[in-house]
């Protein structure tokens, strides 16, 4: 926590700023001797002016910026007051500046001195204290005013209801106070509620009513520290406005190598600054692989050596030089490797939307959203949450007219710590924020939420940027998120229990778990038969992507989040559904959907922030599980796609999202389009069923005899090994050949004997680009991969 400190010698004033203490009922006690108070017009300095998110490294804060010279926030965590203060906030971290390194921070001065802010409660009974604790219940927002719900919870189960409405105020001096005006409910015969400062100094009694007011000495002008002070070391600070973390961790190789890694090969002296300087400008590839590390030829020399100068701290005193390659081996299809060029779609990335889809664009100048989740109202109206500073639910209408219509927008909840879900259970409209599930309510019929009611905030989290929860799917009165793991921790600290797992939460905010072992499950979703499905990132423990049936216990890999016991014997990983690897057909997978419309119904979606657009799923069952291909899809989109869902018009909207520093399609950061079925036909692979001795590859438009020779249809396997470092290589890859090709009737379905197939292994297929369909049509996209966990009997 930054905030000032009072002087050793203050001036008698600020010593004695505590002016005055009123308790009375309900409203002000007129003359107490410290002056009459003057309402004046609420003008709040910020937008949004109540907002939840980290504050000083604390998880679950809300923040509010009731003046400009007074700021008060809540631990909700605790429930209970946490500041009152005059300064402001330092909003910094992903969703607002694009930094992973700090988080939102106060600055400026308190009003309260130490262990004298009226925070705690007690409870006695019959005069003797009794164990209680206090839980936040959410809150109300009306009128341009808030009101705080808590429950104090005894050990007999008792629930005494309270409210508080803070604000601001002045006297007729003009002193600043701080004013608070409590309702106590549910308060039995025998039981005495009290609100007292840590310290025990200052005490009062609540009964249905009380409100308090603290009257200060008017302090200075405050001003926030300089922009580098957020930061252990202001080398972060330009890192994190590169792009130097999208590839690099401190101790973990990813992408490229990790700065202990880097720290440990080169000596600390003027000829290594020399040349890493040179190569960060510049860029390049085959110091540590052959992955390319982009140029910043922007850099200024000082950034850079500051840089650098982070990156030996990572240097260990007696550490020996490291030689050799990058840990992580570089990936490679046949396809890209030995093919002189690559076309979209048959070697990298689709460009356009897929012909038997219409786009049409929801964005527009004045409405840019980050998309974090999506759903529809009954009456057809579009809701969209942001993943931005405004952390905002929006209202979209008249999206259903057509493209000659205008799309009307209206912010209708705002500050919520990066909502990345959204859904709509009979006409209730429920979000899911990174520390809490909410149901959001509005009371008066005019749009706009009123209540942020608390449904479940029972997980654990720390001020990690990387703990996000994602969701949000309801089934059989249940809602399911899932949590990411954190990516920050300090080599003595774990993952709290919860991270890295599926969660079910039923109505009343109780929730268990379902798998565990996620890094990064960006995505949960209804499939065939109604299963979930989930997709994870790939990374540490991951060497590619995942799309994950979730089934209750299952371990899917992340060895970060077992506990001691378990990580001495870890459990065996249980395959996904299906392989995404890496950098070919997957880099952060996001929801998954199931179609409802054209050849494909039945078959899965899921989109891709930074591999980009949309990617389409087949599964079966084998031997009780299920497996299947990926294929590319669409590409065609603004930004990399994150949430999706279907419309009462039949069209998929798709909701789009980015970052600064890499987590993006071609650098964009929002978006929201929808496309429609219409009705033509794409000649490409409809689905790669497994067989005793290969596969079936089902195509959408018939091939002629003609075509069945060896050149037709290219195959590798490979298999994947979890392991500490970032990602992995292709393990095992081999080549296959195939024995027989055997072509229906229809001309559709294409049965290969393929020998050598080997269980648990990924099988890439490639048919020939210029293969043309009976109708002459070319391939829309030639690769597939499929993940054979089982072979059928």
């Amino acid at each position: 926590m930054r905030q000032k400190t009072i002087p050793t010698n203050p001036p008698i004033g600020l010593l004695r700023r505590l002016f005055c203490w009123t308790a009375g009922l309900l409203l002000l006690a007129g003359n107490s001797g410290c002056g009459d108070t003057q309402e004046e017009s609420l003008v709040r300095p910020m937008d949004p002016w109540a907002f939840r998110s980290v504050l000083d490294r604390r998880p679950r804060m809300l923040t509010l910026a009731l003046d400009s010279a007074c700021f008060a926030a809540y631990d909700l965590g605790k429930g209970q007051l946490y500041k009152v203060w005059k300064g402001g906030v330092l909003r910094e971290g992903t969703v607002f500046t694009n930094k992973k390194n700090v988080q939102p921070s106060s600055w400026g001065t308190s009003y309260y001195p130490d262990e004298s802010l009226p925070n705690q409660w007690t409870v006695r009974r019959n005069g003797k204290e009794v164990p209680v604790t206090t839980e936040y219940k959410g809150y109300l927002l009306q009128g341009n005013e808030i009101t705080l719900d808590f429950e104090l919870v005894l050990e007999d189960g008792t629930r005494i209801k309270l409210r508080e409405r803070p604000e601001f105020v002045r006297n007729g001096q003009g002193k600043p106070g701080f004013h608070r005006s409590f309702a106590g409910s549910d308060i039995p015969e025998g039981l005495e509620v009290m609100l007292h400062s840590s310290d025990k100094s200052r005490e009062v009694a609540v009964s249905k009513t009380l409100v308090l007011t603290d009257f200060f000495e008017e302090l200075p002008e405050q001003s926030p520290p300089a922009i580098g002070d957020s930061y252990d070391h202001l080398g972060i600070l330009w890192m994190e406005n590169s792009d130097c973390y999208t590839c690099h961790e401190e101790k973990h190789a990813m992408v490229g190598p990790s700065f202990a890694q880097i720290a440990a090969r080169y000596p600390k002296n003027e000829d290594s600054y020399a040349l890493l300087a040179s190569k960060i400008k510049a860029g390049g590839t085959g110091v540590w692989g052959e992955t390319h590390m982009n140029p910043h030829p922007d850099l200024s020399a000082r950034e850079i050596k500051t840089m650098l100068d982070y990156i030996f701290t990572h240097k260990r005193k007696k550490e020996k030089e490291i030689t050799g390659t990058r840990a992580v081996a570089s990936k490679k299809t046949m396809s890209t490797s030995e093919s002189p060029t690559v076309r979209p779609g048959h070697g990298v990335p689709l460009q356009g939307v897929h012909p038997s889809y219409t786009l049409e664009t929801l964005h527009s100048d004045a409405f840019k959203p980050r998309v974090g989740g999506m759903d529809f109202l009954p009456d057809g109206r579009l809701l969209v949450s942001t993943w931005d500073s405004i952390g905002g639910l929006y209202l979209l209408d008249g999206i259903l007219d057509g493209d000659s219509a205008p799309v009307r927008v209206k912010r209708i909840a705002s500050g919520l710590a990066e909502p990345l879900g959204v859904k709509v259970v009979d006409g209730e409209v429920f979000v899911l924020q990174k520390h809490e599930l909410t149901q959001l309510i509005d009371h008066d019929g005019d749009d706009l939420m009123d209540e942020y009611r608390v449904v479940c905030d029972g997980w654990g989290v720390r001020d990690d940027f990387h703990e996000f929860a994602f969701g949000l799917v309801y089934k059989e009165d249940h809602f399911y998120i899932t949590l990411s793991m954190a990516m920050r921790l300090m080599e003595n600290e774990r993952q709290l229990a919860d991270r890295g797992r599926t969660l079910k939460i039923d109505r009343q905010g109780n929730y268990e778990w379902m798998d565990y072992g996620l890094r990064t499950p960006n995505g949960i979703g209804l499939g065939m038969e109604d299963e979930i499905f989930v997709t994870d990132n790939q990374g540490q423990w991951l060497p590619a992507n995942k799309l994950i049936h979730v089934r209750k216990g299952v371990y899917n890999g992340m060895a970060w989040g077992l506990s001691e016991e378990e990580a001495r014997n870890p459990p065996e990983m249980v395959p996904p559904a299906i392989w995404l690897p890496d950098k070919e057909i997957g880099n952060s997978p996001s929801e998954p959907i199931l179609m409802k419309d054209g050849p494909y119904k039945g078959q899965l979606l899921h989109g891709d922030v930074s591999n980009g657009g949309i990617k389409r799923d087949f599964l079966e069952s084998v031997k009780g599980e299920y497996q299947g291909a990926v294929f590319r899809f669409s590409q065609g989109f603004t930004a990399g796609v994150n949430r999706l869902v279907w419309g009462p018009d039949g069209a998929l909207y798709v909701g789009e999202v980015g970052m600064v520093g890499g987590w993006s399609w071609k650098e964009n950061q929002y978006g929201l389009e929808k496309i429609r079925y219409n009705g033509q036909s794409t000649f490409e692979m409809l689905a790669i069923r497994a067989k005793p001795d290969g596969f079936e590859i089902e195509l959408t438009e018939p091939i002629s005899t003609k075509d069945l020779d060896p050149s037709l249809l290219e195959l590798q396997q490979w298999r994947y090994e979890p392991t500490p470092a970032y990602g992995g290589p292709k393990l095992d890859l081999t080549q296959l050949s195939v024995e027989e090709m055997v072509l229906a009737e229809n001309g559709k379905k294409i049965q290969v004997k393929v020998p050598g197939l080997k269980e648990e292994h990924v099988v890439y297929f490639k048919l020939r680009e210029d293969l043309r369909s009976q109708q002459g049509n070319s391939l829309w996209s030639s690769e597939a991969w499929y993940t054979l966990n089982h072979i059928p009997n």
